[in-house]
């Protein structure tokens, strides 16, 4: 269950530094709008942001209340 759970925070981490990324970098938010293979991929880093950000903070709770 351990190695969900950090994989979980690892994948929210690589969508952290992905959108650190877009919003610095011009030339890549170019690219995903002008592609639709890089479209996807932003769309599957924001659920990933999202999802795996609400399933820590869901885990955390979890945790406080049932100790």
């Amino acid at each position: 269950m351990k190695k969900l759970w950090l994989t979980i925070a690892g994948l929210w981490a690589a969508s952290i530094v992905y959108f650190l990324v877009y919003v610095n970098s011009a030339a890549l938010q170019t690219a995903v709008n002008q592609s639709t293979g890089l479209s996807w991929l932003h769309g599957v880093m924001d659920i990933l942001l999202l999802g795996g950000g609400f399933a820590l903070i869901a885990r955390g709770v979890y945790k406080i209340f049932h100790r």
